[in-house]
C-alpha cells in the first residue's frame, strides 16, 4: 500500500473529482485533557488519471481516509436542492482543496496554521471550510484501475 501523505507534500497532491462519501468529527474530551479536534473524510482518491493509446481515460482509485488536524471554525455549505423527496443522496465530488496560511492564530503556536477550503463540483457551489494545522491521508487499500472515478461500496472496505 502507498505511504501516507501529509501537509508537507500538499502542493504535489490533487483531489479533483474525488468522491466524498463520509464525514466524521473526531473530537476528544477536553475535561480529560484530550484536545483532539479532527475532521475525517472518507473519499475515493484518484491516485492516477490514465490515458491509453485510444485516448480513453481510466483511473487508479483507492479508498482513502483524509484527516485534517486541530480543526476550528467548521463551515459546511451543501445545498442539494429540493426535489420534493424524489432524488436520493449521492456522494459529494471535490473540485479542489486550497489553503492559506493564517498569521494571527491562537491554536497551534508551535507550527503553521491554515484556513482550508474544499470546493465541491457536486453539489455545484458547495464548499467545506475550516481552520486546521495540517492533513494526513491514508489509502485503505491498493488502487484499482477502472473506467469510473468512483468505487463501488464493496470496493471501499
Amino acid at each position: 500500500m502507498a505511504r501516507p501523505v501529509s501537509s508537507s507534500n500538499f502542493d504535489d497532491l490533487c483531489w479533483h473529482d474525488n468522491a466524498l462519501y463520509g464525514l466524521r468529527l473526531d473530537v476528544g474530551d477536553c475535561a480529560r485533557g484530550d484536545w483532539r479536534s479532527n475532521l475525517v473524510l472518507d473519499i475515493d482518491h484518484i491516485v492516477t488519471w490514465l490515458r491509453d493509446a485510444d485516448a480513453q481515460v481510466r483511473f487508479r482509485v483507492a479508498p482513502a481516509t483524509l484527516t485534517f488536524h486541530d480543526v476550528t471554525d467548521l463551515k459546511i455549505e451543501v445545498d442539494c436542492g429540493d426535489s420534493g423527496g424524489q432524488i436520493a443522496l449521492n456522494a459529494l465530488s471535490i473540485d479542489a482543496i486550497t489553503r492559506e496560511r493564517l498569521q494571527d492564530q491562537k491554536i497551534c503556536l508551535d507550527r503553521p496554521y491554515y484556513r482550508w477550503r474544499i470546493a465541491l463540483n457536486l453539489p455545484q457551489g458547495g464548499a467545506i471550510s475550516f481552520g486546521a494545522s495540517g492533513l494526513t491521508q491514508i489509502l485503505r487499500a491498493e488502487p484499482v484501475v477502472q473506467d469510473q472515478q468512483q468505487l463501488t461500496p464493496a470496493k471501499r472496505t
